[in-house]
């Protein structure tokens, strides 16, 4: 109860912020509830029928000693009063002959949530009827149906808009991390695009790249799932990232800092290694983690130190006809079920002049599309890479961007979407 009178509180202040001068956020059933005029059991159904011409209301209240104990509905009464008779029957005897005994009664403080469970609970009445309030189970005056499903739906869009507003700015902060990294793709690989397409507002794929002492570090990643929580795990691996790869940094070993990122994942998000005898504290343990392609690429662009868990590394070299792909190891970063042992071998790549370079996540792989309906999979990236591998990365990657939509068609997104494509030097 608490917990919710906090929530709508919040809610109400911060609509009232955002809404200087306009209706406060209604919140409470009493906010809802207006006075009116209430009837005693002991007035006729004739002196109702004479009430109701004089009061522009749907129901009236029946009220006992302070305390309602029934509501009379306008159209219920109008109706069953108009037939034969019925007023030589009934016109003088009580008007809790037309009353609904049950009518849905709640205290004035009610949170506006637990009114509409209760609504809901009592059949849908309350929509013709209205509801009750009462404050110390005194009554106090009548809501209507209308009322409360507007005040309702003012509320949950004030939930939508403080929700949206608040995943915007995570995206702007989302965005900010990835500043530095487009200054040293403009000036240290200026030959490059990108296609980073977030399935939400803010996803699970993010890269990094920093220049060093020996070249340019770079890193691709896809972490778990993707909307709010794809993009905090994003966060945790860019603060390590920032950690560990200095501009003085010279001899670093990508493997190496992907083990050491499995490493730093299990501690900070106190996952248990199966495979260790440590039961840990029988908490429920976080099976979070991501898939990752990092590298460091030479100074003059001819060789890159390169070490991948699970994301693929496109290499298609003006002295080679074919295209190589250098898979990475099927072990992805953290998890419960990646041992903290694990170790992910460096590759030296060699690379000539003009070579161009891809690195896709799954959720270019993984995507749905076309008339059958089937995954898009690494060998069609491989194939569009083959066919246009002649023109500049930033061509290759605009056109992808197209190809990609056409295949995509009329389904649904299923994750966030990176490729990033470069040229070595000439």
């Amino acid at each position: 109860m608490l917990n919710v009178e906090s929530l709508y509180e919040s809610l109400a202040a911060s609509a009232a912020d955002q809404k200087e001068g306009q209706a406060a956020l209604l919140t409470r059933a009493e906010q809802l509830s207006k006075a009116q005029e209430a009837v005693s059991p002991s007035l006729s159904s004739e002196d109702m029928r004479l009430k109701f011409s004089e009061l522009d209301v749907a129901t009236i209240a029946v009220v006992e000693d302070g305390r309602p104990i029934g509501m009379v509905n306008r159209n219920v009464f109008m109706e069953r009063y108009a037939r034969p008779f019925a007023r030589e029957l009934y016109g003088r005897k009580s008007c809790t002959t037309f009353m609904d005994e049950a009518p849905l009664v709640m205290d004035a403080n009610t949170p506006i949530e637990l009114l509409v469970k209760a609504a809901v609970e009592s059949g849908g009445k309350v929509l013709s009827d209205g509801f009750i309030t009462t404050k110390d189970g005194v009554y106090q005056g009548v809501g209507t149906g209308f009322d409360l499903m507007k005040a309702m739906s003012d509320i949950e869009a004030e939930k939508t808009r403080q929700l949206m507003s608040s995943i915007s700015y995570a995206s702007l902060i989302q965005r900010s991390h990835l500043v530095e990294s487009d200054h040293v793709l403009q000036n240290d690989i200026t030959d490059y695009g990108l296609v980073w397409l977030p399935r939400d507002v803010v996803g699970g794929d993010a890269y990094f790249f920093r220049k060093v002492a020996d070249g340019v570090f770079g890193c691709v990643f896809d972490c778990t799932g993707h909307g709010v929580p794809g993009a905090f795990m994003t966060l945790i691996v860019m603060s390590f990232l920032e950690q560990q790869v200095q501009p003085s940094a010279s001899g670093i070993m990508p493997g190496e800092l992907i083990a050491g990122l499995n490493a730093y994942l299990k501690r900070v998000l106190r996952q248990e290694d199966r495979h260790s005898s440590d039961t840990g504290s029988g908490e429920k343990a976080s099976n979070d983690g991501l898939d990752a392609a990092m590298f460091v690429l030479a100074p003059d662009h001819r060789s890159m130190r390169f070490a991948s868990a699970k994301l693929s590394l496109i290499v298609a070299n003006n002295d080679e006809s074919d295209i190589r792909v250098v898979e990475g190891e099927n072990k992805p970063v953290g998890y419960s079920d990646t041992m903290l042992a694990t170790v992910w071998p460096t590759h030296d790549v060699a690379l000539g002049a003009n070579c161009l370079l891809v690195i896709p996540t799954d959720g270019v792989i993984d995507q749905i599309g076309q008339v059958k309906r089937i995954a898009h999979g690494k060998k069609r990236v491989v194939n569009f890479v083959r066919q246009h591998r002649q023109e500049t990365a930033r061509e290759l990657v605009n056109k992808f961007g197209e190809h990609f939509v056409e295949w995509q068609g009329t389904e649904k997104r299923r994750d966030d979407v990176t490729l990033l494509a470069f040229r070595t030097a000439g």
